[in-house]
């Protein structure tokens, strides 16, 4: 299967699963001269909506990089992408969840929320770690030797990101400030890893140069294979 069926399948995934999350939006029941109060009691949703469109929006551009330096795909990449949109179409539940929890101040209850979210983002994060690895050791599948240091380095990241998840579930059991603080600063730590991308990719572009530039050079004729002056008159 070519890589660019599977981005347009996935990349109309992720336009749904973000456009479905402003539905969380209705009109609140209001007395008549107090709907702003109204609206500002729906913080919690707001709340959660710019979180999770934030959060799957980074997760988006880390998936449409990932797919645009892939020139083929194979059954295990696509098993493993497959994976990847289940446990991300699972975020907009977690969302819901956090929103009302949110809501009703009941701290078992937001405690519980954020667990939940959190578990979902480690596995979104763990399914980009197993793609990125498998593709650094599937060099045939992607476009340029470029990309290998590249995947590698986008492994570890995302490696990075499961931990920061891991500690934000275990903080909940202690403070719940504690747990969302450390949930937003993992949605945080993925802007900057895509920012980071590009540096890693420009690092792995060089470095890939620099070998070909050093193997061109060594493949280079030296002086002692250069033909010498022809004897005898010219025909």
């Amino acid at each position: 299967m070519r890589a660019e069926r599977v981005q347009a399948f996935s990349d109309g995934v992720f336009a749904i699963l973000l456009t479905i999350l402003v539905l969380e939006f209705v009109v609140p029941d209001y007395q008549e001269g107090h709907l702003f109060e109204a609206i500002l009691g729906q913080w919690p949703i707001m709340f959660a909506y710019v979180l999770t469109f934030t959060y799957m929006g980074v997760v988006w551009l880390f998936h449409h990089d990932l797919f645009a330096s892939v020139k083929t795909t194979s059954i295990w990449l696509n098993i493993l992408n497959l994976v990847l949109i289940f446990v991300c179409s699972l975020l907009n539940y977690a969302t819901s969840l956090l929103s009302t929890a949110i809501a009703t101040g009941n701290g078992t209850d937001m405690a519980a929320a954020f667990g939940i979210y959190d578990v979902n983002a480690m596995a979104i994060s763990a399914a980009f770690m197993v793609l990125y690895f498998y593709l650094h050791r599937h060099p045939k599948l992607y476009s340029s030797p470029v990309f290998d240091g590249y995947f590698g380095w986008m492994s570890r990241s995302a490696g990075i990101s499961v931990l920061i998840y891991a500690l934000a579930l275990a903080a909940n059991f202690w403070s719940i400030q504690l747990g969302a603080a450390l949930l937003i600063g993992g949605v945080i730590f993925h802007a900057l890893a895509y920012a980071g991308s590009a540096h890693s990719y420009r690092r792995s572009r060089r470095k890939v140069l620099r070998e070909a530039r050093r193997q061109a050079l060594k493949d280079a004729p030296g002086p002692e294979s250069e033909p010498g002056p022809q004897s005898g008159p010219p025909a």
